[in-house]
Order: structure tokens, then C-alpha cells, then sequence
């Protein structure tokens, strides 16, 4: 491994050097079915050909200019965005990343309400940022200075009462993770967050959805919020939605957005043209006839396979982002699935274990999957 890395991540010992579809591949020729995308980044395959194409071609017309200028990528990948959440009207900014993301919404929120406290959630992850790291629901993200975390309160998801109780006076915004990843895969019933959008709206506090990961069909719907009937004040998403190049989106209710002015926030880097055409290829496939009803298809056999295991106790989440709960934790499952030829991720929770496979993953390869893991499940017990 490189001495020069600073070792912020507790690594595998594997090289990559090559991905393609559903898979990626080592150094030393080995092959892994990859069912964790690099944290739920790789939405549609490794290398998809339509995202590499678009790249390419943009790549040879202008890699990159800063937002003094516009550029017609970035103006078409806002539309196609803001054209998903029709009939209500959004408008768009792009940033890097999913903390990048969520630190402009909360700035947003702030600004507009003048007001400075957050309501989010217990076991909630917003991203890394010292504004994100404190509206995080994990209590080991609490742990630099100057500690921002008096600026937050935390409910528990899927408890209204909660909600009502970590609202203040002086409350901006409400951010909501809709189904948590990295803090077990965490689920409310859908009547929660519709009671959430309504008491938001009677309170006037800002309702801010974190679909980096649940937003662009990674749930089978295009926007985890939009499938609920809701319509968030903000939206952020990022992970897929480039084909792995660094990029997100904030999308911000147009009668919110007419307020921010010239110099209030800006990026040097959100927004380039490459990454763009990149999103737009992504948006393309994803609002395909039928895409992701597909999805929803191969969703309902996996799920039907998977609670058949042994020792599978649940599986938690929608589409393709998924919890296999356990009974009991299962310390080796993920060092013994890679050695298998497999890749999966953990989450803060110790018996449950996360899969984001790509959304265009045939049958056939989650036929592969179920049969990696159960081999892999039977070394590790």
C-alpha cells in the first residue's frame, strides 16, 4: 500500500485497476462482483459505455470553466433535473459532493428563515464537512473543534413526537436522511414523512431531504421524496449521479431560490462541463421507459431470495439500497466475501450488512451474488 496516502480509511488489502459493469478487478487479474459501488457511487455499472462516451466527447470540447461563465452541459443537467420534480418548479446548483451538498442547503435554510438551528436525526449521516459532521446522528462524527453540535437537535426517525420536541423557535430546518445508510439501513413508514412535510410546513422550518444516496432511482423511484407524495423545500443528491465523477446537486424550491443573491455561495469546480455531460447521460438512462420499473422487478427477486438464507433475520431499505439484517453479529462477513470474489459494506449497525449494487445488475448476476454470499456466510459463521 502507498506510504504517501494519509491513512484516513481502513483500507483492503486489494489494488483495483479496472471496472467494468457489475465488476472490478485487482492488480493480480482477480475478479469481484462489486454489490457496494464504492459507497452507492457506481449507480449505473463501472464504466458504463453511454457515461464514458458522454465524457469523452466533452472532454475534447472543454474540460472545464469556472461559474463566470455558463456552459450548455450545466444548463441542460439542471433542466433535466428540475424537470423531475414537475409539476412543482426547483431550481439547481451544483457542487462536488454530498457534504458540499448539505452544507449549502443548511446555509440556505439559515439565510432564508434567519433563523440557526437543525433538527436532524439520530444515526443520521450528512457528510464530513464541520457543519455536516454536527447535524450527523452519530456520536462518533462529534470529535473537533469549535464543536458546532449545540446547534443541532436530534429526533428519532420515524417518532413525530421527537420532532415536535427538538423543534425550536429558532429552529431553520429540519434535515432528513429518508432512509439511513451507514446507521443500519433505517427505514420510517411512509405516514412519518408525510407528517414531517406537514408539521414543517405549519411550523414554516425548511424541510431538507438528503437523497445523496436515496435520490436518482437508487430506491426504484427517482426521488425517494417525490415517490411519498412529498415535495421537500431542498433536495441534495450526489454519489451516482456522474458515473463516479465528482458531482451533486441542490435542488431548492424556485420561490427559495429567488432569494439567494449574487456572492452569497458559490464553487469553483461545481458544475464543470465533463461532469455534467456525465450526469446528463446518467439522468438519460434513468428516465428510460421502463428503467426502473425493472428496477423494482429485480428488487422484489432479490428481497424473495435473500430472506430464504438461514440466518438471514430481515432485509431492510427499498430497491437497491439494502440492509441484511442478522440475529447476531457477524464480524468477518465482509473480509470473507471479498476473499470470495464478493464485495459488500458494513454499517454502523454490527448485524447488518449493506448492498447498493448497480441498478442495471442483471438476474443473472444476482443469482451470482446470492450464491457468493451464501458460500461466504458458511465461512464466517
Amino acid at each position: 500500500m502507498s506510504d504517501y496516502l494519509i491513512n484516513t480509511y481502513a483500507r483492503y488489502p486489494v489494488k483495483l485497476v479496472k471496472g467494468q459493469g457489475s465488476y472490478v478487478y485487482d492488480d493480480k487479474g482477480k475478479k469481484y462482483l462489486d454489490f457496494y459501488g464504492g459507497h452507492a457511487v457506481c449507480l449505473l455499472g463501472h464504466c458504463n459505455p453511454k457515461i464514458v462516451k458522454a465524457i469523452n466527447d466533452q472532454s475534447k470540447k472543454l474540460i472545464f470553466y469556472s461559474n463566470i461563465f455558463e456552459t450548455e452541459p450545466a444548463a441542460q443537467l439542471a433542466e433535466k433535473l428540475a424537470k423531475t420534480l414537475l409539476p412543482k418548479k426547483y431550481k439547481v446548483y451544483f457542487a462536488n459532493s454530498g457534504s458540499e451538498a448539505n452544507e449549502t442547503a443548511i446555509k440556505i435554510a439559515r439565510k432564508h428563515t434567519g433563523k440557526h438551528r437543525i433538527v436532524s436525526f439520530r444515526d443520521s449521516f450528512h457528510g464530513r464537512s464541520a457543519i455536516c459532521t454536527s447535524a450527523t446522528g452519530i456520536d462518533s462524527y462529534h470529535q473537533f473543534e469549535p464543536n458546532l453540535d449545540s446547534y443541532t437537535s436530534f429526533a428519532v426517525l420515524g417518532d413525530m413526537k421527537s420532532v415536535k420536541k427538538a423543534a425550536k423557535n429558532n429552529t431553520a430546518a429540519v434535515i432528513c436522511e429518508p432512509i439511513q445508510s451507514i446507521g443500519g439501513i433505517n427505514l420510517a413508514d411512509a405516514s412519518f414523512y408525510k407528517q414531517l412535510a406537514e408539521f414543517c410546513k405549519r411550523k414554516v422550518i425548511l424541510l431538507i431531504f438528503d437523497e445523496i444516496q436515496t435520490g436518482l432511482g437508487r430506491t426504484g423511484n427517482f426521488w425517494f421524496s417525490k415517490s411519498m407524495g412529498i415535495y421537500p423545500d431542498i433536495i441534495t443528491t450526489a454519489k451516482g449521479i456522474a458515473g463516479g465523477l465528482p458531482l451533486s446537486a441542490v435542488l431548492v424550491r424556485e420561490t427559495i431560490s429567488k432569494e439567494i443573491k449574487t456572492g452569497q455561495h458559490a464553487t469553483t469546480f461545481g458544475g464543470g462541463p465533463v461532469v455534467c455531460a456525465a450526469g446528463i447521460a446518467t439522468v438519460n438512462i434513468l428516465t428510460q421507459k421502463n428503467f426502473l420499473k425493472k428496477v423494482k422487478g429485480k428488487n422484489k427477486y432479490l428481497v424473495k431470495k435473500l430472506k430464504k438464507i438461514d440466518g438471514v433475520k430481515n432485509v431492510l431499505g427499498k430497491g437497491f439500497l439494502l440492509g441484511i439484517e442478522f440475529s447476531r453479529e457477524i464480524p468477518d462477513l465482509t473480509k470473507t466475501c471479498l476473499k470470495n470474489g464478493l464485495i459488500i459494506g458494513s454499517s454502523y449497525k454490527k448485524n447488518v450488512f449493506r448492498i447498493m449494487p448497480p441498478l442495471t445488475t442483471s438476474k443473472s448476476e444476482i443469482d451470482e451474488f446470492l450464491r457468493l454470499f451464501q458460500i461466504s456466510l458458511a465461512s464466517a459463521l
